[in-house]
C-alpha cells in the first residue's frame, strides 16, 4: 500500500509539474497618440512596452485593446477593461481610478502656424484666438477652467491638427512630440515641423501614469504590481533601452 501511494504521489507531482504557468491577464485599454503609443509601432510603442515589462515582472501579461480616447475611458470607468494607458492625474480621476506610479512624461503646448505671429504671458491674452482642443484630454487645470477662451473641439490630435493647416483654428493645444510625429509621418498633410510654431510657456508638463479602474477585479493588486515591476525595470536600466531603442531620448 505505502508503495502504491508513493506511486500515486509521484505521478501527481509530475502532472502538477508538467502543467505550464501562465501569468494572469491585465487588460488595457490605450489609442493611437504616437509617439508614444500606436497599434503600428514596434511593441505598440514605448509607453506600451514600458507598461508590458513592468506588468510582466509583476506577474501580469498585459493585453492591449486600440480605441479611440473616449470609449477607452469609458470602458475602463465601467471596469470592462483593468487599465487605461497612457494617461494624466487628475483629483477627479481618482474617484474611479488607481493611479499608479509615473513611467515618462509629456509637454503639452500651445502650436500654431509658423506664419502667425502670437505671443502671450497669461491666458487671457489668448481671448481673440479660436483653439483646437480634443474632447476629453486633460491640458491643464487653469486652461481647461478657461470658459473665456474660445475652444473648437474634435476628437483627435490629427483632426485638430489638420484644423490648424487649414486656418480652421488660430492655435492647437497638443503634446509637443505628438505634433512633430504627426507632421513627420503624414505627408497628406503637406506640412513639415518647419511649417508650426510652439509658444512659451507650454500649457504643462504633464507625468504620464496607468490608471486603473477601481471597479475592475484585485484592481489593487495590479497596481501593486506594476509600480513593483516599474520600479525593478528603472533600476536595472530596462526602461532607459526601451526609449533609446524607439529612438527617442532619455530626457523626453
Amino acid at each position: 500500500m505505502k508503495t502504491r501511494n508513493l506511486i500515486l504521489f509521484f505521478i501527481l507531482v509530475y502532472i502538477t509539474l508538467s502543467i505550464p504557468i501562465t501569468a494572469a491577464e491585465v487588460t488595457v485599454a490605450t489609442t493611437d497618440w504616437k509617439p508614444y503609443s500606436g497599434r503600428d509601432l514596434p511593441d505598440y510603442g514605448f509607453t506600451s512596452e514600458i507598461v508590458t515589462k513592468a506588468f510582466a515582472r509583476g506577474g501580469y501579461t498585459a493585453q492591449f485593446s486600440f480605441m479611440p480616447w473616449k470609449r477607452a475611458r469609458r470602458e475602463t470607468e465601467a471596469g470592462r477593461i483593468d487599465v487605461l494607458s497612457p494617461a494624466y492625474f487628475s483629483a477627479e480621476r481618482t474617484r474611479i481610478y488607481a493611479v499608479s506610479e509615473p513611467y515618462s512624461s509629456s509637454t503639452v503646448v500651445f502650436c500654431t502656424k509658423k506664419d502667425k505671429i502670437i505671443t502671450y504671458n497669461k491666458l487671457a491674452d489668448l481671448k481673440p484666438y479660436k483653439i483646437g482642443v480634443v474632447t476629453g484630454y486633460l491640458n491643464s487645470p487653469e486652461f481647461d477652467r478657461a470658459d473665456y477662451l474660445q475652444k473648437d473641439p474634435a476628437p483627435a490630435d490629427l483632426p485638430n491638427l489638420k484644423k490648424l493647416l487649414k486656418g480652421r483654428v488660430d492655435i492647437i493645444v497638443i503634446d509637443k512630440f505628438a505634433a512633430i510625429d504627426l507632421l513627420t509621418n503624414n505627408p497628406d498633410l503637406k506640412a513639415t515641423a518647419d511649417d508650426i510654431a510652439f509658444l512659451d510657456p507650454p500649457v504643462a508638463v504633464h507625468p504620464i501614469h496607468i490608471l486603473i479602474s477601481k471597479n475592475a477585479p484585485e484592481f489593487a493588486q495590479k497596481l501593486e504590481a506594476f509600480n513593483r515591476g516599474l520600479k525593478e525595470i528603472i533600476e536595472d536600466g530596462t526602461v532607459e533601452k526601451i526609449i533609446k531603442k524607439h529612438g527617442l531620448s532619455v530626457d523626453k
